[in-house]
């Protein structure tokens, strides 16, 4: 008996943690578009790899072909004024793009 209460007590420890957190997750969240002065792979690696170290960015896409980088980023620990900053720290020029709204199929 007391090793099933201490197998559900190791059970409630390893689980815990992970509802609590992973709860967070998907609050908070929102998408940001930026047109950006990317043109190489290696812009885009900068980009890939620095922009996401920064506080609140959950990911970031970028897209060579049309030069825009996408954010997804946690509303209560960033904004999007903040990214374009740092986006334009690592060297290129950031303007928001303002998403279509596509309209709807009847």
């Amino acid at each position: 008996m007391k090793t099933f209460q201490k197998f559900l007590l190791i059970i409630f420890m390893v689980s815990a943690p992970v509802m609590i957190f992973g709860q967070e997750n998907g609050k908070n969240l929102n998408t940001v578009k930026f047109a950006t002065s990317i043109d190489c792979d290696a812009c885009v690696n900068t980009i890939m790899s620095n922009l996401p170290k920064e506080k609140g960015v959950k990911d970031v896409k970028c897209d060579l072909k049309t030069k825009e980088v996408t954010v997804t980023y946690q509303q209560d620990k960033t904004d999007p004024e903040l990214v374009q900053r740092n986006i334009e720290k690592l060297g290129y020029t950031a303007k928001p793009v303002k998403e279509e709204v596509k309209p709807e199929k009847k």
